[in-house]
């Protein structure tokens, strides 16, 4: 028997975010938030195609009372597979659970359990990398100069549900309680 839960992640400290669908209105927050992520930031006109034109695609803000937006996370889900596009987090708010949070919210976006994830990290993000091993993320490649500004490789990271595990994954937020999640993306 596989065990489809996805993996866990601890509840952020202090104020819970609330997590919906992003929105084009999100667009100036999302915006800042990757320019401040990313030497190669997304555009405009990338986000909107995501969200307008791929069926596959899901895409999360993290909005915490009081601050606003402060992440936000995407991905495409094909069936029960989720390939991680982007995941960041205003700098000044990270090391407070907002991206496992986000990260945890795009497992359940599907119609049903994630078989298997992905995603490409930079090799000298070791905040994102320990994060995404936390999850159960393992090494399983390397595309050599991936990343540009600068040049760098990118480790491919992949989480697998195993078979024959019990008791769920490592505090994965099952409860609203735990992140606040608006139905439906309202």
């Amino acid at each position: 028997m596989i065990d489809h839960q996805a993996p866990y992640a601890p509840a952020p400290v202090g104020a819970m975010p609330r997590i919906r669908s992003m929105a084009d209105a999100d667009m100036t927050a999302v915006l800042t938030i990757e320019r401040a992520s990313f030497s190669s930031p997304w555009t405009r006109k990338m986000f909107l195609a995501e969200l307008h034109d791929n069926a596959f695609s899901r895409f999360f803000v993290a909005e915490l009372a009081g601050e606003g937006i402060v992440g936000y996370a995407g991905g495409w889900i094909i069936l029960d597979e989720l390939q991680v596009l982007s995941l960041a987090v205003r700098p000044e708010c990270r090391r407070r659970g907002i991206a496992r949070g986000l990260l945890a919210r795009l497992f359940r976006a599907g119609m049903g359990p994630m078989v298997k994830a992905g995603l490409e990290v930079r090799r000298s993000n070791g905040a994102a990398i320990a994060m995404y091993e936390g999850f159960g993320f393992r090494l399983a490649g390397v595309r050599p100069r991936y990343y540009r500004e600068p040049t760098e490789d990118a480790l491919i990271m992949q989480w697998i549900a195993e078979e024959g595990r019990t008791g769920g994954w490592r505090g994965f937020p099952e409860s609203p309680e735990r992140t606040k999640e608006v139905p439906n993306g309202q």
